[in-house]
């Protein structure tokens, strides 16, 4: 096995850590919120806290930095679907630092304060702010599955209209909200 062989599979396997351990905490995390299963809720949310800095953004700096070192020894750094894989993940480390870690920490204060039914509709935001965050994920693992260029108009397209209708169902009714009504 080669070098890029090596870091392809380091790469993948650290894109599996980050992205399917998220995916399956955010649909537990979702299922027990739709069963109104408030402990269940809080439970989930307080392991992806947890395993937030220790696992989460190890594994996706280190696919991150696989990646790059696939892009280096493949001369690939021109090419469009790296450049929107490391646009995909920007936007998902902005939303962690921007967005989900800042709620996380108003959860664990109103937890703290008592307040769990603050911390419950915290919770229910975070979890909306993760839909999205996972709507580009996706996006990322398609844009590294089907590599498109910039003559592929109908996959980058799929793609750009996925992004816009995640940050409009998901992140929309969110932002829009005034602080008096959140």
């Amino acid at each position: 096995m080669d070098f890029y062989t090596i870091f392809k599979l380091l790469h993948v396997l650290c894109a599996l850590a980050w992205v399917g351990g998220g995916m399956t905490l955010l649909v537990a995390s979702l299922l027990a919120s739709r069963a109104n299963n408030d402990a269940g809720l809080m439970a989930g949310l307080d392991l992806m806290n947890r395993l937030g800095k220790t696992w989460f953004v190890p594994a996706s700096l280190l696919t991150v930095v696989f990646g790059a070192v696939v892009a280096t020894l493949g001369g690939m750094w021109g090419e469009l679907w790296v450049i929107l894989g490391l646009a995909g993940f920007a936007s998902t480390f902005l939303t962690g630092l921007l967005l989900l870690e800042p709620e996380g920490r108003r959860i664990g204060a109103l937890v703290e304060a008592g307040d769990m039914a603050g911390a419950i509709a915290g919770g229910r935001r975070l979890m909306t702010v993760g839909k999205f965050d996972y709507t580009v994920m996706l996006m990322v693992i398609v844009d590294m599955v089907a590599k498109p260029g910039p003559g592929d108009v109908a996959v980058l397209g799929v793609m750009a209209v996925a992004v816009i209708a995640g940050a409009v169902f998901f992140l929309g009714p969110i932002l829009a909200r005034t602080p008096a009504a959140a």
